[in-house]
């Protein structure tokens, strides 16, 4: 069941499309619940596990070798897993940091959190469907992915935090601000768009090769991306060591397609971002093919005092295109506003 709404979709472009999609997102939810209410029942009356409760314990285990002293089984407990402190230290300053489509926050690059680091408390979160949050309730919408957020803000203590989103992280950090302005110091949206009819949509070509992975492996899809997500420029081997890495943080394909059908379900933020009032940064790579950068103008067109910096040679991934004009463009930002 899991992908067949993101599968039957095209890209949404009307809060009518967005809606029914909305609409099919909660009814599969129901559908799964009820499912494994039963399998749970039963499950308990025939003494055997079922599969997704062997996978969900081994994610638990997962989840407690990497923070063993975060209580995650209590009432309120966040959804989702994040990579980063359990509690913030008093009067440091917060980076959140919230990946795009199938990224776990392990995929950030490790030379921008060291730098971070130095002089914030960094947060790495794990989207539903992906890294240590596969297990989480599924499907989903936009809306549910920023309110983990800002339940890992609860949950850690922050009042506030600078939110960086990247792709679907941007979308996701959108909604954050809207929905939650007082959790936003500031916000840092990149290679991202505001959805909805305003947004610039991809190519019938580059959306193709997006549902492909149905009939392919990991790595084939991967490779099958990566003329629309990295620049042309950029080193095959380098591409090959990015691919390598994005490959050890596993994906199902229930992850995969249900935070497809969080993307296409989004009706967007566009009437919506004139009302942000915290500093905000707009970085777009200027070849993205998967998110094209008029979107990235629009964006920073809207939001009131938005910078806006594009990345000459950088495409979708513009951290392993050029990482030096990318995390100094951040870096000199969050030195006036984190």
């Amino acid at each position: 069941m899991a992908g067949t709404i993101a599968i039957a979709a095209p890209l949404v472009q009307s809060e009518a499309g967005a809606h029914v999609i909305r609409a099919g997102i909660q009814y599969e939810a129901l559908l799964r619940d009820h499912h494994d209410r039963w399998a749970s029942l039963i499950s308990t009356a025939t003494g055997r596990d079922t599969e997704r409760q062997r996978w969900a314990r081994g994610e638990r285990a997962a989840r407690a070798r990497l923070a063993p002293n975060r209580p995650t089984a209590r009432a309120g407990a966040p959804h989702v897993f994040w990579h980063g402190p359990d509690r913030v230290a008093n009067g440091r300053p917060v980076v959140v940091l919230v990946n795009g489509w199938t990224a776990s926050g392990l995929l950030w690059p490790a030379g921008l959190v060291e730098q971070l680091e130095r002089s914030y408390d960094v947060v790495r979160v794990d989207n539903r469907g992906s890294g240590y949050s596969r297990t989480a309730p599924a499907p989903f919408t936009m809306t549910q992915l920023a309110d983990d957020v800002r339940e890992v803000l609860r949950a850690i203590g922050a009042r506030s935090a600078t939110i960086v989103g990247l792709s679907m992280g941007g979308m996701i950090a959108q909604e954050l601000a809207l929905n939650h302005p007082s959790r936003v110091r500031s916000l840092i949206l990149g290679c991202t768009a505001c959805g909805g009819p305003q947004a610039v949509p991809a190519t019938r070509e580059v959306a193709a090769a997006l549902g492909a992975r149905k009939t392919m492996t990991r790595e084939e899809a991967m490779w099958v991306m990566a003329p629309y997500i990295f620049d042309a420029g950029t080193p095959r081997e380098r591409v090959a060591e990015d691919i390598a890495v994005r490959l050890q943080a596993n994906v199902t394909n229930d992850g995969y397609f249900a935070q497809l059908g969080a993307v296409r379900a989004w009706s967007g933020t566009y009437d919506r971002l004139p009302s942000i009032t915290m500093p905000t940064l707009v970085v777009h790579g200027e070849t993205d093919q998967l998110v094209p950068p008029a979107n990235g103008r629009i964006v920073a067109g809207v939001i009131p005092g938005a910078q806006l910096v594009t990345i000459p040679h950088a495409s979708h991934i513009f951290f392993t295109d050029q990482f030096e004009a990318t995390s100094g463009a951040l870096l000199a930002f969050l030195a006036s506003n984190g």
